[in-house]
């Protein structure tokens, strides 16, 4: 029998593929490429991958089926030659705020493991370094002690963060304990006694006293595995011999001086997501929700009396509230009006009503207009402010929503904010695990660490020799995954950063270096794009990465636009020749030198050079104006002053990790955003913006999709489905029948929509053990409206028709309506022609959806106006063809006046703008810095800028 050489498509119709046949060779590099829409991934991932994927759950049992949720048969005739396929995409799934890189890879849990294993404690007092014990061991040495000896098992107890010292009692006295010591004075929960809050005690709890006699042991060990239990798996406890002991006990046990054990540890213990080892106040997050004042400010122009605050904090009309004393005792002891307008109010006084009295007592006084006595009145006591009562209601929540279905009050999150917890200040454990070191270093000192450094690091420890093996076969595995983390390019990130903060090309190369670590052969990788976010000087890690996938034995398929990827490449399949429509056809096949040969190929016309985009002959001027950012310090920006020119095309690269979203999206878009709207978002950390008065509005045109359900389509956003409503109600029947605009609307119910489907189209039929079916609607045939709005028509075409015509076509079926072809052309420009003006917003990739709202901003500029246009890697998903179009719209915006900014490293939109900023010279703690900033044939002759390198191959 001889072994299949090849992977054989044949008859693959799905999405616009034309009835195409292909073979693709085993073990070798193939990329698919060709122009945006062309039906590239239509035949890597629908076909290909999910056939791969649903022959292998056709495979497994009905009862694992009933917990997965099964895929479509692609609409292909037969693929033959498949392996198990994994499919590393572009593809942002995980958004919980626990997941991180280190979680993501699995180091985290290697990590804990080492902890667990070689960690060093130290005592609270005095930091001695403390090796740990298991509880046999612990009994087992206080058993040495003599006959009758009194001994107490105590634990360190910590006040909860930004909570009373009550509430830490009644944590205390759930767990079924009474007794401690407060500065070494006995004190009983069972006691009323108030503590002074602003003051630090020690305090100690009593676990267990005993006497020691000849059956001690078993108790001793049961009584130190309880309260470890009992006192959330905490991990250091107190052995105090009452009475004279020879100091020779604690040698080689625990602190001499202050007598504290560290106990057995196991790997949860430094796990964040464990209820046990988490930050009181994050749960494990690393950021809490706090108040912001602001939010709280409702009419800064209004007095306190006429509604200047949220309801939340202070209502006027609650005349006999407990709010209302409180405001009216404060205005009485502080000397200020309640019917001054609050912005006029001094500093003091707000700080006074957002952050309270600092500990000074204020009498609570009856209102004279109130009508009846509060239970407040009368009373003297500090007043803590209304942004420790709204944190002090979020808390409550969080506790309770963690053990019943609690209700949260909108206004807490309206006014609250999302910052890094003021408790463990992000490093999501509690104080007592931060205190476990390796090396000298706790964990999270560890995942903050870039991953070179932190390689590095664990390569030079030396452990003793009872865990030295042990030790250092977890070291391996962690250094091995970390190699492969920075020979993939991702030498600038650390564990502990979060998942959702990693954009869609790092998490692809996070899985690929998972992957490798595998090192698994005879499977089939089909990738998307994994050069995206690449500076062209790391882009040949990730061809390197994937020729030691196929080296292994392997077979590697990559949807690809990236000229050095194709180049790389063992076999290139060419989809075209143009998108949607016009595609769906194998336009070329072959080794490069095969592409470039055939002319009917795009993709190899830039190959060999007769197609290109050329260099702008003469670069805009820049005028005097321009936005200065002052004192950037977000994430690893070093303190960076920057001027940006405006009425210009401004392009800021820089290799990956070097500060460029943290600069441009974080601070500055978001501090014009708060500058010209108040919106609810709170900007990266910097001192100052100058020049938000020069710009009407900052657009940030972003990959995000332009709707989330299936009645959304490009028509509807780019607004000319309103338009066309507005000509089908027009029509001589449709008055006739009374009709108005809104009927013809797909999420209108009573107009003329299909009321069998909701106007989708398509019915949709949940199967247990299959994928869902659907199927198209039997009353509208598809349609998605109803026979009495199809009668309605307009040149012969329904609007069903209308919404089943690509632009293209539209384009000219309402070329003598001035409104629709100047927004109809706008698209059709930007190399969109193909796609159909009701196609769901949902089936859009990222590339498309940002060049739809980039299509909106084009084609509704008013004259005089100067906005600022922010775009993050417009070139994602584009074909060179593709990018040429997208160059020349941008430079459309500019030349009516406006700022464009984009965040890019690709070279030929980098040689192509006016003005380029150049981060660096590294990513991650290397990079922060401004290293360049001019025309590109300035940059082009700075030796620090690797920007600067590679420009000048292309200009």
């Amino acid at each position: 029998m001889s072994i299949r050489t090849s992977i054989e498509v044949s008859g693959a119709k799905q999405n616009n593929l034309k009835n195409i046949s292909v073979e693709i060779p085993r073990d070798k590099l193939t990329v698919i490429t060709g122009v945006s829409g062309s039906g590239k991934s239509s035949l890597a991932f629908d076909v290909i991958y999910g056939e791969g994927q649903r022959r292998f759950l056709d495979s497994i049992s009905n009862f694992a089926k009933s917990r997965i949720s099964q895929l479509k048969k692609a609409n292909v005739d037969y693929v033959r030659g498949l392996s198990p396929v994994i499919a590393i995409e572009q593809k942002k799934s995980n958004n919980n705020p626990r997941s991180t890189v280190g979680t993501v890879t699995d180091i985290n849990d290697y990590m804990r493991l080492l902890f667990s294993t070689a960690g060093v404690g130290t005592c609270p007092e005095c930091g001695k370094p403390l090796k740990q014990l298991s509880a046999a061991q612990i009994a087992e040495h206080i058993s040495t002690l003599p006959i009758g000896t009194v001994v107490e098992l105590r634990a360190p107890i910590y006040k909860i963060f930004g909570e009373d010292y009550e509430y830490t009692f009644h944590l205390i006295r759930e767990k079924g304990y009474r007794n401690l010591l407060i500065d070494g004075e006995p004190f009983s929960l069972a006691e009323k006694r108030e503590l002074d809050e602003n003051k630090d005690y020690k305090i100690e709890l009593v676990i267990d006293r005993f006497t020691l006699r000849q059956d001690t042991y078993i108790q001793l060990t049961k009584s130190i595995e309880a309260a470890m239990v009992a006192l959330d798996e905490d991990i250091m406890i107190k052995v105090e011999v009452i009475g004279a002991v020879d100091p020779s006990f604690y040698k080689d046990f625990g602190c001499l001086e202050h007598h504290y054990i560290l106990c057995e540890m196991q790997p949860f213990h430094f796990s964040f997501n464990s209820p046990t080892s988490s930050c009181h106040t994050c749960l494990g997050v690393g950021m809490s929700y706090v108040v912001e004042p602001r939010f709280l400010i409702v009419a800064p122009e209004k007095s306190i009396n006429k509604g200047a605050l949220k309801s939340s904090v202070f209502s006027p009309a609650g005349r006999d509230s407990y709010r209302t004393v409180i405001m009216y005792s404060l205005s009485q002891k502080y000397d200020f009006s309640l019917d001054t307008p609050f912005k006029d109010l001094p500093k003091h006084i707000h700080d006074i009503l957002f952050y309270g009295t600092k500990g000074e007592v204020v009498e609570m006084l009856q209102p004279p207009f109130s009508e009846k006595k509060n239970w407040i009145t009368g009373r003297a006591r500090p007043f803590k402010g209304f942004v420790y009562e709204l944190e002090s209601w979020y808390k409550n929540y969080i506790r309770k929503s963690s053990t019943t279905e609690a209700f949260e009050p909108s206004f807490i999150k309206d006014c609250m904010i999302e910052k890094v917890c003021p408790e463990c200040h992000g490093a999501r454990l509690k104080t007592q695990r931060l205190q476990v070191t390796v090396g000298g270093e706790n964990i999270d000192k560890l995942s903050r660490m870039q991953l070179p450094e932190l390689l590095n690091f664990l390569q030079k420890l030396n452990f003793e020799k009872d865990i030295e093996e042990v030790a250092n076969t977890i070291i391996s595995e962690i250094s091995s995954r970390l190699k492969l983390l920075i020979d993939i390019g991702l030498h600038y990130i650390n564990l502990g950063r979060r998942s959702d903060s990693i954009s869609g090309g790092e998490m692809q190369r996070i899985k690929m270096s998972t992957q490798i670590s595998s090192e698994l052969m005879g499977m089939l990788y089909v990738m998307d794009e994994p050069s995206i976010g690449l500076h062209p000087r790391d882009s040949m890690r990730v061809i390197d990465t994937m020729k030691k996938l196929r080296d292994i034995g392997n077979t590697v398929i990559v949807v690809e636009h990236d000229i050095d990827t194709i180049r790389s490449a063992d076999y290139i399949i060419e989809i075209g020749p143009g998108p949607g429509v016009h595609g769906g056809n194998i336009v070329a096949s072959g080794t490069v030198e095969d592409i470039m040969r055939e002319p009917q190929s795009i993709t190899g016309q830039y190959l060999a050079g007769t197609a290109h985009i050329p260099v702008p002959k003469q670069r805009r001027n820049l005028d005097d104006n321009f936005l200065s950012i002052q004192g950037a310090r977000e994430n690893n920006l070093k303190n960076v002053d920057l001027d940006i020119p405006l009425g210009v095309f401004i392009c800021v690269t820089g290799v990956s990790g070097s500060g460029k979203s943290s600069l441009i999206n974080e601070i500055l878009y978001k501090q014009l955003k708060v500058n010209k709207t108040g919106a609810r978002i709170v900007s990266g950390e910097h001192d100052f913006v100058f020049g938000a008065e020069l710009v009407n509005n900052v657009i940030n045109i972003d990959q995000t999709p332009i709707g989330r359900n299936s009645k959304s389509n490009p028509a509807t956003y780019i607004g000319v489905y309103d338009k066309i409503r507005q000509i089908f109600a027009m029509q001589p029947e449709a008055v006739e029948r009374g009709y108005k605009e809104i009927d013809f609307s797909l999420t209108h119910a009573n107009g003329t929509r299909c009321e069998h489907c909701g106007g989708d189209g398509i019915l949709v039929t949940n199967l247990q053990f299959m994928a869902d079916i659907e199927t198209i609607c039997p009353v509208c045939k598809g349609m998605r409206f109803s026979d009495e709005g199809l009668e309605i028509k307009y040149k012969g075409k329904t609007i069903a028709d209308v919404l089943e015509m690509t632009v293209e076509e539209a384009l000219e079926f309402f070329k003598d309506h001035r409104y629709l072809k100047h927004k109809l052309e706008i698209v059709n420009e930007l190399g969109l022609g193909y796609m159909r003006l009701g196609q769901s917003s949902t089936t859009l990739s990222g590339g498309e959806a940002q060049r739809v709202k980039l299509a909106y901003e084009l084609s509704k500029i008013k004259r005089g106006a100067h906005n600022l246009y922010i775009l993050d890697e417009p070139t994602t998903g584009l074909h060179l063809s593709d990018i040429q179009k997208l160059i020349y719209s941008l430079g459309k915006l500019v030349d009516k006046g406006h700022t464009v900014l984009v965040i890019e490293h690709h070279l030929d939109v980098i040689k192509s703008a006016d003005y380029i900023i150049d981060m660096g010279p590294e990513g991650g703690t290397g990079g922060g810095y401004v290293v360049a900033e001019g025309t590109p044939e300035q940059i082009a002759k700075i030796e620090t800028s690797h920007t600067g390198r590679f420009l000048r191959a292309v200009l």
